[in-house]
């Protein structure tokens, strides 16, 4: 299954201690960036049933690990507190909740089934190197409800490319070759602009011929005996 792009909305806060709220827009998911270190500032209305990613930070070649898990009683801001204690390696987590109505939650089966499906899909990503001993098990659900979850599955991975986590490495075919997306481009000249001044290009005709003395030339001339004589070519 491909997740497909979904708009999503991000809420950020004047206070950067808090975390980042992000939702899909017309969607029934509730997601929350939270930060390792903000973790004891989680709200208690996040403690109600959902699954949760433990994000590791990317390597320099965009390779990251990730712990899939799930929550239900007493709910994800517990079990998020907990692991805070159990597992070092992450930084960062995303939390996902049911978000549409206030009164009602994920149960159990629809947490786990979740929780497999994020399992799943990470699982086959080339880019993700999963933390988790053994693959959650797939609860039974109805044809209804597994319809109905399909809206948490779609803005997921649309989230993990907006904070750099990627799933699949960059083609080779790329339009930037795969490379860094900001190429340096030289600028091109101005039309209006004044071209550099260039000396004037040295002067490669003949000489007119020896020089002669012009105070003879002179009286030649008032004398009338004075003849040209062109000069000869070379």
């Amino acid at each position: 299954m491909r997740f497909a792009p979904s708009q999503l909305v991000v809420s950020l806060s004047y206070d950067l201690n808090n975390p980042m709220k992000i939702r899909a827009k017309h969607k029934v998911a509730g997601m929350l960036l939270l930060d390792r270190d903000h973790a004891n500032r989680l709200e208690r209305g996040w403690n109600v049933p959902g699954a949760y990613v433990l994000l590791d930070r990317p390597d320099a070649q965009g390779r990251w690990g990730a712990y899939v898990g799930k929550a239900t009683n007493p709910g994800l801001r517990h079990r998020v507190l907990q692991q805070l204690k159990e597992r070092d390696h992450w930084y960062r987590a995303l939390l996902i909740r049911y978000e549409s109505n206030e009164d009602e939650t994920l149960n159990s089966s629809e947490a786990g089934w979740l929780e497999g499906r994020l399992y799943n899909h990470l699982c086959r990503a080339r880019q993700v190197t999963l933390h988790n001993r053994n693959r959650p098990q797939d609860p039974t659900l109805t044809d209804d409800d597994e319809t109905s979850l399909i809206d948490y599955l779609l803005p997921i991975e649309s989230v993990l490319r907006l904070i750099g986590h990627t799933l699949y490495p960059r083609p080779a075919g790329a339009p930037d070759g795969g490379g860094p997306l900001v190429k340096r481009i030289k600028p091109r000249p101005e039309a209006n602009k004044t071209a550099p001044h260039l000396s004037p290009a040295p002067d490669t005709s003949p000489p007119l011929g020896p020089p002669k003395d012009v105070k003879k030339i002179i009286a030649q001339i008032k004398a009338g005996t004075f003849v040209y004589e062109p000069p000869r070519s070379r």
